[in-house]
């Protein structure tokens, strides 16, 4: 199972809040949790609450620290 940070370019404080979240959805589901489903962790890093989606994939665990707004484009694939 590969773990995909994609706040990686982001900030510092989300690539450990989205490090930390990943942890703890292995650690929650194992090495394979059921497709198609995401999971919304709050982590506090440096004092501040930052909220990270975890989507699992076929193949990997990918998390995505929301701090700002959402795009909608990345909204359009969930409405059907």
């Amino acid at each position: 199972m590969r773990l995909i940070n994609r706040s990686s370019k982001d900030s510092p404080l989300a690539r450990r809040a989205c490090d930390a979240a990943l942890a703890r959805h292995v650690e929650r589901f194992g090495a394979y949790a059921s497709r198609a489903t995401s999971s919304v962790y709050i982590v506090l890093v440096d004092g501040m609450k930052v909220k990270v989606e975890v989507e699992n994939r076929s193949t990997s665990y990918v998390a995505t620290a929301i701090i700002g707004a959402r795009r909608l484009r990345a909204l359009a694939g969930r409405m059907s």
